[in-house]
């Protein structure tokens, strides 16, 4: 379910999507261990509550605790190819094709989550978005978001695309959710055994 709106395609991370979507979708496995981290995020919102999915690529399988906690969910992605798989898996959901960087929402929301789409913006355009989070959320809103290990700034391929990486410390997300009015609620590494893809939830104070 499209909303019909459009905006600017900037992000150079959009057209790479768009050109690996369907071997992406093909290889996607279910991670078990991120699944309780949207359903946790489902726990603390209420029936009717709005959601926005900022960078939802194919759609993540934690989606699904969302939508059966009856919250009202928009998904957002740049990527035309990763948003017609999304379309398919989530019928019912409605969503807008757009870079986040350009996005201007026309509300605001109970949460936000960007997962895995975050990190694909550069340290400056993380310190713009950040604050652009905040202004969406309303008073109470939730962030959802993950990051790299540490401070990094990489390239690297995926299905042979170029993809650039970015992070900063623990410390100084700490201070940019501060600078932002947000308080981090928690953030650690899921994955079991390895330390390398944290997931952060703050809250706009």
């Amino acid at each position: 379910m499209s909303s019909g709106r459009s905006f600017d395609l900037r992000h150079p991370a959009v057209a790479a999507y768009d050109v690996i979507a369907d071997r992406f979708e093909a290889a996607r496995r279910v991670k078990r261990w991120e699944l309780r981290y949207f359903a946790e995020l489902a726990g603390r919102l209420a029936p009717g509550d709005r959601v926005l999915d900022c960078g939802c690529g194919t759609g993540h399988a934690g989606v699904a605790s969302l939508v059966e906690a009856g919250l009202a969910i928009t998904a957002l992605d740049g990527s035309a190819a990763m948003l017609r798989h999304f379309r398919r898996r989530h019928p019912g959901i409605a969503t807008i094709r757009c870079d986040m960087l350009a996005y201007e929402p026309d509300t605001d929301f109970a949460a936000i989550i960007a997962w895995d789409s975050f990190f694909h913006l550069s340290h400056g355009e993380q310190q713009r978005m950040m604050a652009r989070f905040a202004a969406w959320l309303r008073p109470g809103g939730l962030l959802l978001f993950t990051s790299g290990p540490g401070h990094s700034a990489i390239r690297d391929t995926m299905f042979g695309t170029p993809f650039a990486y970015a992070s900063f410390s623990d410390q100084a997300y700490r201070e940019l959710l501060g600078a932002n009015g947000m308080s981090v609620l928690s953030s650690d590494f899921d994955e079991p055994h390895a330390a390398i893809h944290k997931v952060w939830l703050a809250r706009r104070e």
